[in-house]
């Protein structure tokens, strides 16, 4: 075609050259033109000459680029179906180019099979050229299909994905969260990072903020966030990973397929993986991620409102995210309701409270903010504080935002029992520290605990539903001011369930808040009611509440009054709390409560006596402390359920029946602390009253804290080892002054009795701990006491008014080396603590060490002795008169490595501490009273920084003190 247009212009040219051209150039063009022609006409002949052979180059180029292809999609097939990775788009386009050459070529080759190259020089010429082209082709997709860079799409695209998300709240509470979250990511130690906190409180706003912050950093080559959905499933959550990480799954792919697709595409990866609001804790093998180790520097973060899925899922750091602080949330609602343009002084005041009533919780005091921002009006004010304090829900956002996110928490607990054992807290009075035991047992009392016969099994498990809880941060744990373990419900938390309990369970609680008056409806729906800790005076009436379960009246110190039938139309009540109370007699209709089976007393010590409790018979507790009752209410003997009697301080209990305990089969627990009723194993010294063959017979006794008349009386219960299968006693023998306080598990107290001249010795239980010995006039030393030897468990040892003591161990004998405390008061000949030479491990363990009024001690230990006490604490040294040094002897240096606490009072005589010099690395507190002859104190501190504390003691003693040791 080129050719003939070609001699086409060639002869126009000729035809329209004008005179004035030479024959000369038209000659030139003619042969130019003949030299085309015949190089074409050599190139055509050339292809028609070579045809076969580039047919046959053809085919073979053609098989090999099939072969390739049949590699790729191999390939191809296999890493999909193992690991669903996807092609990329050049592999997809070669393979389509490929598909294409393969069509075209067949049609070449069908030509050529029938025929063609036989057929007219044209068409033979117009084949040939055609396998020349494709065999162009075929060589360009060989080199195209060589794919160095790989056939698969990279499993994760890049580092991580910006997240959308709230301004992160600028406090140092957040500030504080943020880089223990950081440090430990980077930390190369730890790879399982568990962040935890309750609904609302910022959790997932951190997280997303790490996230982003990783963008711009080089610690992790993919960041992988998924969010857990609340209901979601192992299928469910391998879908969403292997939607971030970009690989495909088949229909046919089971969770097996699944976990090796997405191990594959992540274990040669350095990875982060963030599970936001996690709910259950799986196996990560399970869905497909790669064990985070030291070697491959991948870690996972979870966030979860549950710490106990932290724990499952072996996280290796636990980080709590707090509520704000009381200065941080004031700021954080200022900006939020508009700032100082809207907080006036005459809003100030309410709005702090409005602010206390969030409980620092981040979601709370941003939605009540916006609620509330530009707003001025006093009255919407105090109608938004009215609504916070009574948990209600109408302030704009609170139901959606946050009362729906807590009450999921509660939602998601496992069970029915755990859901009931939390509501059980809203009984108590808003910012109340609830004892955890409290708790537990009242729980028990309800039942909502199985019941199995064994207390200590029950308490256990109330131990580990509470556990649960915590975990779920829907409690709260706290110390009260006695150090006592309790819980506590943030105030939001605790709205949430009581407007769970508005509806079903419905309790009606009015605890706290000061009532003179029972101002509750007592419908026939309600299932608990909490008034204590109000002002009632009086209660009235015949409630009709045949459901209810739960009464609390206790701590209503001003209640006298209970009408005769209030009681008449609760047939359902299990349990009935009047303690702390004034009333002096019980209604008559209390007696008829036959479900009933917790009665609590405490402290109503105006109550002389207790109406018949025969019909009582499903009560398990009877709680009678510190009543002023003076016998039994009649019928105890039929209450065949008790398992739980407390008559401790009954201070004017005279008598206690016989046969009540005996009758008494499934009885636990027997407290009779300070009681006046003693127990003697001759019914003659009780006036007929039950004597100690009741208890020894009482099987299923575990606790047992009684007061027994004399000496002979606890040599017949020891010998009877009915002891041996107590989990705790407390016996007191003979008349002991100053009791030891009930709460440590194996206790004896001796006072007034012979225990080393009688005819029968001192044996005490092996199982004692805290041994308290009162004026026992017949003991010299402590080691007289042979029964000593096998306490092993001796931890604690009190030595009160025993006139004739004159050193509490000597050689060769006791040494005490279990003994953690020892207290020692008014022993008037007391010359010293160790006598003769020191044994080994000699009170090895004490801790603490109290002496006062021990007037013929002149020194406190030995230098010997000294060196045993390495583990000692706190030393108390008071009103001994004679005392002239605190350590007798002389050395270089002593040391009291574990000395905290150093008290020295009305020492009159006492000249020196040590002559020498006292290392006290430990010593926090050194308290110096009414010493005035000592005026150098010996220590040496070696430690820095200082661990002291304070030096406390009079200006004019401190002003006179020379010191060896300038520092």
């Amino acid at each position: 075609m080129q050719l003939r247009r070609r001699i086409f212009a060639t002869s126009e040219a000729f035809l329209s050259c004008s005179v004035k051209t030479s024959g000369m150039e038209v000659f030139g063009a003619i042969i130019s033109l003949l030299s085309c022609l015949c190089a074409e006409i050599d190139k055509k002949y050339n292809n028609l000459k070579h045809s076969k052979k580039n047919m046959e180059t053809l085919r073979r180029k053609m098989e090999e680029v099939s072969g390739k292809e049949d590699d790729v999609k191999t390939q191809l097939q296999r890493v999909d179906k193992q690991q669903g990775m996807k092609p990329k788009r050049e592999v997809q386009i070669w393979l389509g180019q490929i598909e294409n050459l393969k069509n075209e070529v067949g049609s070449i080759v069908l030509k050529e099979e029938m025929g063609c190259l036989k057929c007219c020089y044209y068409s033979k010429l117009k084949l040939a050229k055609r396998v020349e082209e494709h065999i162009k082709k075929v060589i360009e997709l060989q080199e195209k299909g060589q794919f160095f860079d790989g056939l698969f799409i990279d499993g994760v695209l890049d580092t991580g994905k910006i997240l959308p998300t709230a301004e992160l709240v600028n406090t140092a509470t957040t500030k504080r969260t943020l880089d223990i979250i950081w440090d430990s990511l980077v930390d190369t130690k730890i790879q399982k990072i568990g962040v935890y906190g309750m609904g609302g409180i910022g959790k997932t706003t951190i997280m997303k903020h790490i996230n982003n912050r990783l963008k711009g950093e080089s610690i992790f080559e993919h960041v992988i966030w998924v969010t857990v959905s609340r209901a979601s499933s192992l299928e469910r959550l391998q879908s969403d990973i292997a939607k971030e990480i970009g690989i495909d799954f088949k229909e046919d792919d089971d969770e097996h397929r699944k976990s090796e697709k997405i191990y594959a595409a992540l274990v040669r990866r350095k990875f982060l993986l963030i599970l936001d609001d996690i709910w259950k804790a799986f196996p990560l093998e399970e869905i497909g991620i790669p064990e985070p180790s030291e070697d491959n520097n991948c870690k996972v973060v979870l966030s979860t409102r549950d710490l106990k899925v932290c724990r499952q899922m072996e996280t290796q750091k636990l980080i709590k995210v707090e509520v704000l602080a009381e200065k941080e949330a004031w700021e954080l609602f200022r900006d939020k309701v508009g700032g100082n343009m809207v907080i006036t002084s005459k809003l100030e005041e309410i709005a702090k409270l409005v602010v206390k009533e969030c409980g620092g919780l981040p979601l709370a005091i941003i939605t009540v903010g916006r609620a509330l921002r530009q707003v001025g009006d006093f009255r919407v004010w105090r109608n938004a504080l009215n609504e916070l304090k009574c948990s209600t829900t109408e302030i704009e956002g609170m139901e959606a935002n946050v009362f729906a996110r807590l009450r999921f928490s509660y939602m998601r607990l496992r069970n029915d029992t755990l859901q009931a054992c939390f509501l059980y807290c809203v009984l108590y009075p808003e910012d109340y520290e609830i004892p955890t035991m409290e708790l537990v047992q009242y729980w028990i009392y309800e039942g909502l605990i199985s019941e199995v016969r064994n207390n200590e099994v029950e308490i256990d498990k109330g131990h580990a539903i509470l556990d649960e809880l915590k975990n779920a941060c829907l409690l709260e744990s706290t110390d009260n001011r006695s150090g006592a373990e309790c819980v506590k419900m943030h105030d939001l938390i605790r709205d949430m369930a009581i407007n769970i309990t508005r509806v079903s369970p419905l309790f009606m609680v009015e605890a706290g808040v000061g009532l003179k008056e029972p101002k509750v409806e007592w419908t026939e729906d309600v299932e608990r009611i909490s008034l204590m800790n109000n002002n009632i005076q009086v209660l009235l009436g015949e409630p009709k509440c045949p459901k209810l379960s739960t009464l609390w009246l206790q701590h209503n110190r001003l209640l006298k009054k209970i009408s005769p039938s209030f009681f008449e139309h609760m047939k359902s009540l299990r349990v009935l709390n009047l303690s702390y109370t004034r009333i002096k007699c019980l209604p008559e209709s209390l007696s008829n409560l036959e479900n009933l089976r917790a009665l609590l007393l405490h402290y109503c010590y105006d109550l002389k006596t207790v109406l018949p409790v025969t019909n009582l018979k499903s009560l398990r507790f009877l709680d009678l402390y510190y009543t002023g009752i003076e016998v039994l209410p009649q019928g105890m003997e039929r209450l065949v359920n008790l398992r739980h009697l407390n008559l401790s301080r009954t201070f004017s209990l005279n008598i206690l029946p016989i046969g009540v305990i005996y009758n008494l089969s499934l009885l636990e627990d027997l407290y009779m602390y300070r009681s006046k009723y003693r127990w003697s194993w001759n019914s003659l010294q009780v006036q007929g009253g039950a004597s100690m063959e009741e208890i020894i017979n009482s099987t299923h006794l575990t606790n047992l804290n009684v007061h027994l008349v004399d000496l002979p009386s606890f040599d017949v219960y020891v010998k009877s080892e009915h002891w041996q299968e107590l989990r705790s006693f407390h016996l007191i023998v003979g008349q002991v002054s100053d009791l030891l306080p009930p709460d440590g598990r194996y206790i004896v107290e001796i006072g007034g009795c012979h225990i080393v001249n009688s005819k029968n010795p001192l044996v005490l239980p092996f199982k004692t701990q805290h041994l308290a010995i009162e004026n026992c006039g017949d003991v010299v030393g402590l080691s007289e006491l042979q029964c000593l030897s096998h306490l092993n468990d001796l931890k604690e040892c009190r030595v009160y008014r025993c006139n004739k003591i004159e050193y509490i161990l000597m050689e060769e004998n006791t040494t005490l080396t279990t003994l953690k405390t020892l207290d020692l008061w008014d022993l008037p000949k007391l010359t010293s603590i160790c006598k003769g030479v020191v044994q080994y491990d000699t009170l090895k363990c004490l801790k603490i060490l109290k002496v006062d009024r021990c007037h013929s001690l002149k020194n406190l230990f030995s230098i010997e002795l000294l060196h045993h006490l390495q583990n000692i604490k706190e030393i108390q040294v008071k009103n001994c008169i004679m005392m002239e040094e605190l350590i007798a002897g002389a050395e270089e240096n002593v040391a009291l490595p574990r000395l905290r606490i150093l008290e020295l009072d009305h020492l009159p005589n006492l000249k020196s501490i040590f002559y020498g010099t006292f290392m006290y690395d430990s010593l926090q507190t050194i308290c110096i009273m009414n010493c005035p002859k000592l005026k150098e104190l010996p220590f040496l501190i070696r430690r820095s920084p200082l661990a002291l504390k304070a030096i406390k003691g009079s200006r004019k003693w401190w002003n006179a003190l020379t010191w060896s040791e300038p520092s």
